[in-house]
């Protein structure tokens, strides 16, 4: 089995302390982090700060998560928390080898947060300020800033079966092809959302040497209905010559966002040991249809 993987070297982040309403954003956060294989640092409970710096400088980059409470600026007490304690060392250390991530989950600014505003205003070389509500975005807007580029190593060959995935879903997508791959020859192409890499340009030149395509997901739903929309407008929309299929795990996806695909391609939900069988009963489905027309 022929496995793509489009980034390089390993990321280590310092999650920084939060205000206690975006504790849940946080928790949620570092298990998007541990998903992507990516090592996260936190702080010790009474650490000084000369730890906390110590730990940060052993980082790749700092993560601060914006609530509605101002613990980022000077004014006030707000450098006497380790929120704001935290948000200054990281401004020390800022430079091309440490990275400051500035996180707005809540997306929006109104009266309860117009401190974002000054922070933005802020804003210099080798800091992100990011907006998006979901976690899997601001994991993938953080690689592509601290990775180094990364580049498709990979000829395009003919295969069964165009075998697609995000890596934050790596661990159950080997789990598939494991089973997969017993009966039937797959090429895999783990997606980062590396933006120094062109997945249109490469995907449309594998399609067309492959006789299904499978676009699998498990926790990154968000990535997969528009990953997929784009795959099947590259492939041709509805005169597509390779048939498309997207399956996710029922563990944590949800068949009510498949429903923009009804009538236009195959999609299934089901428990992980079971998607082999699908991705099978499609694959011969397929095939068998292509040999009738020919017929």
């Amino acid at each position: 089995m022929d496995q793509i993987t489009l980034f390089s070297d390993s990321i280590k982040v310092f999650v920084c302390d939060v205000t206690l309403e975006m504790t849940e954003q946080k928790q949620k956060l570092c298990k998007v982090l541990s998903r992507a294989r990516i090592k996260t640092v936190t702080a010790p409970k009474n650490a000084t700060e000369d730890n906390v710096e110590t730990l940060m400088r052993s980082c790749n980059c700092s993560v601060h998560i914006l609530g509605k409470e101002d613990y980022y600026t000077t004014e006030g007490n707000a450098y006497s928390s380790n929120v704001g304690i935290q948000y200054r060392i990281a401004k020390k250390l800022r430079n091309k080898d440490f990275k400051v991530f500035l996180w707005n989950p809540l997306g929006k600014i109104d009266s309860f947060n117009q401190y974002i505003n000054n922070i933005r205003r802020d804003i210099v070389d080798n800091t992100l300020y990011s907006a998006t509500l979901s976690p899997i975005y601001f994991v993938e807007e953080l690689r592509n800033m601290v990775s180094q580029e990364s580049k498709i190593q990979g000829k395009t060959e003919n295969k069964d079966i165009f075998f697609i995935f995000n890596y934050l879903d790596i661990e159950t997508a080997n789990s598939v092809t494991g089973m997969v791959e017993d009966v039937l020859s797959i090429k895999k192409l783990a997606v980062t959302m590396n933006t120094e890499t062109d997945y249109s340009d490469y995907i449309k030149k594998q399609l067309p040497s492959c006789k299904v395509c499978i676009i699998y997901y498990d926790f990154a739903t968000d990535w997969a209905i528009s990953f997929t929309r784009q795959v099947w407008k590259d492939n041709g929309g509805q005169s597509g010559k390779t048939p498309i299929m997207l399956i996710g795990n029922s563990a944590h996806a949800d068949e009510n966002y498949l429903q923009i695909f009804k009538n236009v391609i195959e999609t299934a939900i089901c428990e992980v040991s079971l998607i082999p069988l699908e991705i099978k009963v499609f694959f011969d489905k397929m095939t068998n249809n292509i040999k009738k027309e020919v017929v």
